[in-house]
């Protein structure tokens, strides 16, 4: 069997990859290699044990750090993998910082490369997320994309169309295949807040706190909101405190967090992966960022993109409140099948052809 690596970057990566996984172990030798980026119990192996997906073969271990400091290390680290096992391609995904360290390290050494989640664009050069997507998208050989807007974006930066392809968005058979184990009688509304842009600027995490808890004196629900790491030191480091209402509570598995999406009544986060996961299951759910790179779902009216505006972000809630959200229905099926289709049916293809 032809060998391969599947990458893995962070938690968001375990759960889209794990029905692909599946499916590429029947018809190659994957190695699976983890960055360690999120190495606790909760933001790593809780879901690979939910989630049914085999232990990484590699741990790159490179924990947490500035930028920089991630993708050098992962690039290091990665190139001794690469070296010592010599794969046909390399399978990446995402915009995380380790998903460009591992396409930096690939492709430098001239292995074929493959990014899955290609095209996404949010047209906010200020996210680190975008800049990564970008780079990874360019020197990708095969970009495999959800939805047909976003192999669109890739045609305007000038990138080959006999190098991308479009399969549909994974995340809905993980979300179909698993069972939820979270019940609670009592309403709430979830959170989550992490990226950068919300957690490491004082003044706009202050203003997210602060309407959280006018979002309690109106409706007075509990709010669950979960606490990264990350986010939990720059609230420390800011001299922040959690508004009445608001009751922290730490990162979940995979299976408890999507109980959780599933039973409330409005979802409020800065996650890509949540704002999906929230389409498929019908829940109301607010983006609080400037910008996204998920245009379909603010397109069809499923989500709100809010700003950092504490009147905006209260308008936004009271509306996708108001209103009867159905589930998605355009984010297709079969896409683990079709992703190893392709790389079966044109790897011997991509791994000859020079026209970039």
């Amino acid at each position: 069997m032809r060998k391969i690596i599947t990458c893995i970057g962070i938690r968001p990566d375990i759960i889209r990859l794990s029905q692909i996984i599946k499916i590429l172990d029947k018809h190659f030798k994957n190695v699976i290699v983890d960055s360690g980026q999120h190495y606790d119990y909760n933001l790593n192996k809780i879901f690979y044990d939910q989630l049914n997906v085999r232990e990484p073969d590699y741990n790159l271990d490179i924990k947490s750090g500035t930028h920089a400091t991630q993708v050098a290390n992962l690039m290091i680290e990665f190139e001794k993998t690469l070296n010592k096992e010599k794969p046909e391609f390399v399978i990446v995904l995402g915009d995380n910082n380790s998903s460009l360290g591992f396409a930096l390290a690939t492709s430098k050494l001239n292995i074929p490369l493959v990014h899955i989640e290609s095209g996404m664009r949010s047209k906010n050069w200020l996210m680190p997320e975008e800049k990564n997507r970008i780079v990874i998208d360019h020197l990708a050989d095969m970009n495999i994309c959800y939805l047909p807007e976003h192999k669109e974006n890739l045609l305007r930066e000038g990138l080959n169309p006999r190098r991308s392809w479009i399969v549909g968005n994974p995340i809905i058979e993980v979300v179909n295949a698993v069972k939820t184990n979270f019940k609670q009688e009592e309403p709430f509304y979830l959170v989550t807040c992490h990226r950068a842009e919300n957690t490491e600027q004082k003044q706009n995490l202050e203003l997210i706190l602060l309407f959280l808890g006018k979002l309690y004196e109106k409706h007075q629900k509990e709010i669950k909101f979960i606490l990264m790491p990350k986010t939990k030191n720059y609230m420390e480091k800011f001299g922040l405190k959690f508004p009445e209402g608001i009751n922290p509570i730490p990162p979940q598995g995979f299976l408890e967090f999507l109980g959780m999406e599933k039973e409330a009544e409005l979802v409020i986060t800065d996650s890509g992966t949540v704002v999906e996961e929230c389409a498929i299951l019908g829940t109301p759910c607010l983006t609080i960022r400037e910008s996204t790179e998920r245009v379909d779902l603010i397109q069809l009216g499923i989500n709100c993109l809010t700003g950092i505006n504490v009147e905006k972000m209260l308008e936004a809630g009271e509306f996708i409140l108001s209103k009867e959200i159905e589930p998605v229905s355009h984010y297709g099926k079969n896409i683990a099948e079709k992703i190893c289709n392709i790389l079966l049916g044109n790897s011997l293809e991509f791994y000859n052809n020079k026209e970039r």
